[in-house]
């Protein structure tokens, strides 16, 4: 991803599409109504990953620093998804998620200090075996692509999350146009 990716609509929702793919072949495709996963989309901007997972039948919470968007996405709601305004550094919970996911969110983060706060919390809210999935480019060092975007490099987040429990599954690229970005897939093993 050299610059952020620029596009026409009918573009975009096949990129959309694609990644949505992809996420459901780490979270998994399919939940039982009776059992649907629980999943936190952390930062979840416009909402369009968590209607198009609460459609997969997944229970999903959504946070966003925004209070507009997430008045907006509440206007959008499809059923068993529910939105609430928070920083990703204090969304608390009472119960912890079979995934967490992070999509085009962290890299808006231009405080390291808040980066990490932010990831460290994110992965406190993921069960034993669930998964922790953030978006980001698999460098070796962190990039600074403007005032509001920095990539962080693939140790600078093993470092952060790895120490938590878990085991780093991955980096699943997108392979969409010359986009560098993907997810770094992370299971909690204890």
């Amino acid at each position: 991803m050299g610059e952020p990716m620029t596009c026409d609509q009918g573009t975009h929702e096949a990129f959309d599409a694609m990644r949505l793919g992809r996420l459901l072949d780490v979270v998994g495709a399919s939940a039982s109504v009776v059992a649907p996963l629980r999943i936190l989309d952390a930062g979840c901007g416009t909402g369009w990953f968590t209607r198009a997972l609460t459609r997969c039948g997944h229970l999903v919470d959504a946070i966003d620093s925004s209070e507009e968007a997430i008045e907006e996405c509440r206007g959008l709601a499809v059923g068993r998804d529910r939105y609430s305004t928070c920083q990703l550094d204090s969304w608390a919970p009472t119960y912890v998620y079979d995934a967490v996911v992070a999509l085009d969110v962290l890299f808006h983060l231009m405080d390291d200090a808040v980066w990490r706060d932010s990831v460290v919390n994110l992965a406190a809210l993921v069960r034993l075996t669930g998964f922790l999935v953030l978006t980001d480019h698999d460098a070796d060092a962190d990039h600074r692509w403007g005032d509001d975007h920095q990539t962080r490099s693939r140790q600078g987040c093993l470092d952060v999350v790895l120490p938590l429990g878990f085991s780093y599954l991955g980096f699943r690229p997108y392979r969409f146009r010359d986009n560098a970005a993907g997810f770094h897939v992370f299971r909690r093993i204890a």
